[in-house]
């Protein structure tokens, strides 16, 4: 089976990297040329251009995996000197980015203008995703879903990927997902943080290798606690958490619901204040840090 992967960042790359061990025939094209060296040297056809890669595609149906920030997706997806202009009816895109939910939406009755049949995806997993398979939550077409089902079983780790619902509801799933692991976060940081005040000079690598089995509290998240005080310098880091966006959109449709997400949403203001000076000390904020860096790859400040 064929497929295009747009965008080789720390998770397109993972995705096209485990798409080719599988058996799949890989096309990937990104921007700049390091990315797609590293996907040459796994087998997997690179290109510079997108007219290029589209010409290699092939019959129908065409299959195009997106994994583009979502600031970027609605230029690529219909500008014409992007994807945009090399879309067809009988195609299939899947957006397998960030996206907000209802952007998907609109982004769906857009393309199936033109007959173009559009999938979000929701994809979870991060840096760990290749080795270990990637959670999958899919809205679009009912009809269209067993073109693409071998696509997410591949990627998934078994039994973890469906579709969820109908347009916007995998990237809805994934958006609330987001907003959960906000909340775990902070509230094992802020565990963390009270150990850590606490008199009784804990040894917090011992601690969490206690939690990690048998304990009610033990989660992926707790195996990456542990691996932060092994493997880490957290007096060397900033409190400094960056956020992406997708735990003020799960607040916002929680207000548009009518649903109560306090905690959600005092996590989401913790990584707003942790940008001021005077917290970019706390411990806590450390620990939220560095398990993003943990599961997801994504940066860290220094002191």
């Amino acid at each position: 089976m064929k497929i295009a992967i747009f965008g080789l960042g720390r998770m397109g790359m993972q995705i096209a990297k485990r798409l080719q061990k599988n058996g799949f025939d890989v096309l990937a094209w990104n921007r700049s040329e390091g990315p797609r060296q590293e996907a040459a040297k796994c087998g997997i056809k690179a290109f510079a251009s997108i007219d290029e890669l589209v010409s290699q595609m092939g019959d129908q149906p065409r299959l195009f995996w997106v994994m583009l920030p979502h600031k970027i997706v609605d230029d690529f997806l219909f500008h014409k000197e992007l994807l945009g202009g090399f879309l067809k009816k009988g195609d299939i895109v899947i957006d397998g980015g960030n996206s907000f939910y209802k952007d998907s939406i609109r982004r769906a009755e857009e393309l199936n203008k033109i007959g173009v049949h559009f999938f979000d995806s929701g994809t979870s997993g991060g840096v760990w995703g290749e080795e270990n398979g990637f959670a999958l939550m899919a809205g679009g077409p009912k009809e269209i879903w067993p073109q693409v089902e071998p696509v997410f079983k591949v990627l998934s780790s078994g039994e973890n990927y469906g579709l969820v619902g109908g347009h916007g509801a995998g990237h809805f799933v994934k958006m609330v997902h987001n907003g959960i692991e906000y909340g775990m976060m902070e509230a094992i940081a802020e565990g963390y943080g009270v150990l850590k005040a606490s008199p009784f000079n804990l040894d917090l690598a011992q601690v969490t290798k206690i939690y990690q089995q048998g304990s009610v509290i033990r989660s992926w998240l707790i195996d990456l606690t542990r691996n932060i005080f092994e493997q880490e310098n957290v007096d060397a880091t900033s409190g400094f958490i960056d956020a992406t966006g997708e735990g003020e959109w799960t607040i916002n449709a929680a207000k548009e619901f009518g649903v109560d997400a306090r905690v959600i949403e005092g996590s989401f203001k913790v990584r707003q204040e942790s940008k001021e000076e005077k917290n970019k000390d706390k411990f806590s904020n450390k620990i939220v840090a560095l398990m993003r860096k943990q599961f997801g790859g994504h940066g860290i400040q220094k002191k």
